[in-house]
């Protein structure tokens, strides 16, 4: 059988080779875990000042996680608007973190120095952890900055998705519908959160 015989031959099995092979990466890219009503992952994180934050000492306490990337317009927008700084400071009874799981190699990487910086120019005094390794934002799906996270004092994940519905932020603030405000208010009445879920918007994470 000549070289260009077995070529021609075996040409469709190549073909579909593929074919296959980016459609099974785009499913795993766009598969989404179901998290909602189920256990937070565990994690303990360190902040830009270098202090430790486990999740298990705040066993209790409603917990809010924000993916976060100085670097990113949709994070600079809400930091620069004060939308998740004004909501943190009007829950005093909630812990905040800010969560970065940008790679440290990547261009978007803040050193902590630059990151302190950063954090008193828009007056955020929330924590902020550093994820170098992606492991925690993995864990819970974050897929974009900002990605919400609402935990309940059982432990327990009762939102997960957008900060509001206004991705373009072309609304003004008093128009937008604030999904984790709204989670929290429900949380504080006892009663259900509801969408519990909304896709999230904003720059993709940078993981490693």
């Amino acid at each position: 059988m000549s070289e260009i015989t077995r070529t021609l031959r075996y040409a469709p099995l190549l073909l579909a080779t593929v074919l296959v092979l980016p459609a099974c990466g785009r499913a795993a890219e766009t598969a989404t875990p179901s998290v909602v009503g189920g256990a937070a992952p565990d994690f303990t994180l360190v902040d830009v000042s270098g202090e430790t934050h486990p999740l298990a000492d705040l066993a209790g306490k409603v917990v809010v996680l924000e993916w976060v990337n100085p670097n990113c317009p949709f994070s600079e927008r809400h930091a620069r608007e004060g939308t998740m700084t004004g909501l943190a400071e009007q829950h005093a009874e909630v812990v905040w973190l800010g969560i970065n799981s940008t790679a440290e190699g990547h261009r978007d990487y803040l050193q902590p120095a630059a990151y302190q910086e950063y954090l008193d120019e828009k007056g955020i005094s929330y924590p902020i952890l550093y994820d170098r390794s992606g492991e925690v934002g993995r864990a819970y799906a974050a897929k974009t900055t900002p990605h919400m996270i609402v935990i309940d004092p059982a432990g327990k994940i009762v939102y997960d998705g957008a900060i509001d519905d206004d991705p373009p932020g072309r609304k003004p603030a008093a128009e937008r519908t604030n999904y984790v405000a709204a989670a929290l208010a429900a949380q504080a009445a006892g009663q259900a959160v509801d969408p519990a879920r909304t896709k999230p918007y904003g720059c993709s994470v940078k993981y490693e």
